[in-house]
């Protein structure tokens, strides 16, 4: 947890910082979501779709959730992206929260970048003027970064300069011919660099071996990649959700805000119930199909029932940063991290997203309820 903390807290508080007016906000949603070349969007920008490419001008924030995204033309301010492939080629004028499979930056990014994924690479002409985090299977960094560099993964590969100090940890670390550490180095990896690569580091190097029964780092690596994973994956339904159902997921988290304790309490029983109603069901052959469908739209709900619970979470979040009249797709991406921020800590993660899935699961049926009985009056 204490490799996580950082990453989803640093998230939280680039997301809740600044004031915002809720009219400088968009929204676009779709089978492909385009800025064009030329166009100057302003105000902060949410984007869901299969393909998002940003050509023109954002003055503003980018919050994007897809297959693939791609930026071109300048971001003014802060940039919170979680797709398949992330290929940043346009400047972001603040910080950088990046997860995916595949993630390239080759761009000035005024500001800190914390990435986690699968591949994440710094070409040589991109420029980060804070720190970067990484978190991924490999770590390629042939940029430059003026302040320190701290990498978590498979591989480890610096390129580029680091201005400032680089903590590493990898099954394989490696300094290219080209590569500068202006500061200290502290890395573990299973074999020490040679002292042509320690040369270029230009304060003190500092070295750990990793080896077999060093569980920590492992479990550290795979709990980042679990987490930037389903993050995202939850970040894209949030928003979709939002985008289609603009009525329903504010109403079930305003069901959460004012009833809390009987919702968790009906969640927690639909939790124990539905699951052996549909097992009794299922023992007839009538009934199999039927039983089968309940089981299947059940574990849909389960899935859905953290979407209203973030919402919720995200929009105390930001009443309580100053931000009453945030948009909900900014509450839904601050609520999701907050949430799998939760989840990630051992023992307890468990126990809190029990609570979360009973509390979603018991707004669900207190909202049916209530649109039965209009349904009945009317």
């Amino acid at each position: 947890m204490a490799r996580t903390t950082p990453i989803w807290l640093t998230l939280v508080v680039s997301l809740t910082a600044g004031p915002m007016p809720a009219a400088a906000q968009q929204m676009d949603a779709g089978q492909t979501v385009r800025v064009p070349a030329g166009e100057t969007r302003q105000g902060d920008f949410y984007a869901a779709g299969e393909s998002i490419e940003i050509a023109g001008s954002l003055e503003g924030d980018l919050v994007a959730a897809g297959q693939r995204i791609q930026t071109t033309g300048p971001i003014d301010g802060d940039l919170f992206a979680a797709a398949r492939t992330i290929d940043i080629r346009g400047s972001v004028g603040d910080s950088t929260r990046l997860a995916g499979e595949l993630i390239t930056v080759d761009a000035a990014i005024d500001g800190d970048v914390v990435v986690a994924g699968n591949r994440c690479h710094l070409l040589e002409s991109a420029r980060v003027t804070g720190g970067v985090r990484a978190a991924c299977a490999t770590v390629d960094v042939d940029g430059t970064v003026d302040r320190n560099l701290r990498a978590v993964g498979g591989a480890v590969t610096v390129r580029g300069r680091v201005r400032g100090n680089a903590r590493l940890r990898a099954d394989r670390v490696a300094l290219g011919p080209g590569a500068r550490i202006d500061g200290n180095l502290d890395y573990r990896a299973r074999t020490p660099l040679s002292p042509e690569e320690a040369a270029r580091v230009g304060g003190t190097v500092v070295y750990n071996e990793l080896i077999d029964d060093d569980r920590a780092s492992d479990i550290t690596t795979g709990r980042l990649l679990f987490w930037g994973w389903q993050a995202a994956a939850a970040l894209l339904a949030g928003i979709l959700a939002i985008a289609l159902f603009r009525g329903l997921l504010p109403q079930l988290a305003a069901t959460i805000s004012g009833n809390t304790t009987v919702g968790a309490l009906l969640g927690f029983a639909a939790f124990l119930v539905v699951p052996a109603g549909s097992i009794v069901v299922m023992v007839t052959v009538i009934g199999l199909p039927v039983g089968l469908a309940a089981v299947l739209l059940f574990l849909v709900a389960l899935y859905v029932a953290k979407l209203p619970v973030a919402l919720w979470t995200g929009t105390r979040l930001l009443t309580l940063a100053g931000r009453p009249g945030a948009s909900r797709y900014l509450a839904m991406a601050v609520g999701i991290v907050m949430l799998y921020a939760l989840f990630s800590i051992p023992y307890l993660g468990r126990l809190i997203w029990l609570v979360s899935t009973w509390l979603g699961l018991g707004a669900m049926v207190l909202t049916g309820r209530a649109y039965l009985r209009t349904r009945s009056e009317a």
